[in-house]
């Protein structure tokens, strides 16, 4: 997966500033949910997703308690979709 760093999330923010598509609060807000949404994404993918694939190796316990998290990482990425306020499309 590539990597959305800080630097990314200020480029992005300096950008939607600039332009004015966004307010500064606006913006922020944005590309502070777009940094945690992929820190949300990379935990599933590349920590829980992979353990899913040992499956035969864990316990049903362990089992229900990857999913929960997963489930979680899921929601917090529905939190900051909800919270970033994105415009409508076009």
């Amino acid at each position: 997966m590539r990597e959305f760093t800080k630097n990314s999330r200020e480029a992005i923010l300096k950008l939607l500033i600039q332009r004015k598509i966004m307010s500064e609060e606006e913006a922020d807000t944005f590309t502070h949910a777009l940094l945690d949404i992929h820190e949300s994404v990379t935990e599933i993918y590349d920590d829980f997703l992979p353990q899913l694939v040992n499956v035969f190796e864990r316990s049903s316990a362990d089992l229900y308690d990857i999913f929960a998290e997963i489930r979680e990482a899921c929601r917090h990425i529905g939190y900051h979709l909800h919270d970033a306020k994105l415009p409508p499309g076009n």
